[in-house]
């Protein structure tokens, strides 16, 4: 009589273990998640960081164009000042959308991972 009633409870108690394995996976999933998250942020304030550095690489540009116009200001400084504003548009723009194109690619931190998980477990306590 006794075999009768242990088979559904090893099932059960196989059941539990591998739910509980899935969810402790889960949790180390979120919590490197968390981790990469951290370091997300960290990256943007080192891209803010490099951000103030180009804005002074720019001004140091700026007086470069200043330069180049007063060398050119008896003859050409209209074509020099314009030729350098098409550059520097193109350039600018040309980064700009690359930058939104890195943007809209990237996907989420770990989303599927963590959704096929939830689904095994959840079919673990099933």
């Amino acid at each position: 009589m006794t075999d009768d009633t242990s088979p559904p409870k090893l099932f059960e108690s196989l059941r539990t273990l591998g739910s509980s394995i899935v969810a402790m996976v889960l949790t180390r999933l979120e919590l490197a998640s968390v981790e990469l998250s951290e370091e997300k942020s960290r990256l943007l304030r080192m891209a803010l960081l490099a951000l103030v550095g180009l804005v002074f690489f720019a001004l140091a540009l700026f007086a470069l164009t200043g330069l180049i116009v007063l060398m050119f200001w008896d003859e050409y400084r209209v074509q020099a000042l314009s030729a350098l504003l098409v550059i520097y548009l193109l350039l600018g723009g040309g980064c700009l959308l690359a930058a939104r194109k890195v943007l809209r690619d990237s996907p989420p931190l770990f989303e599927a991972t963590l959704a096929e998980i939830d689904k095994d477990r959840e079919s673990l306590r099933q």
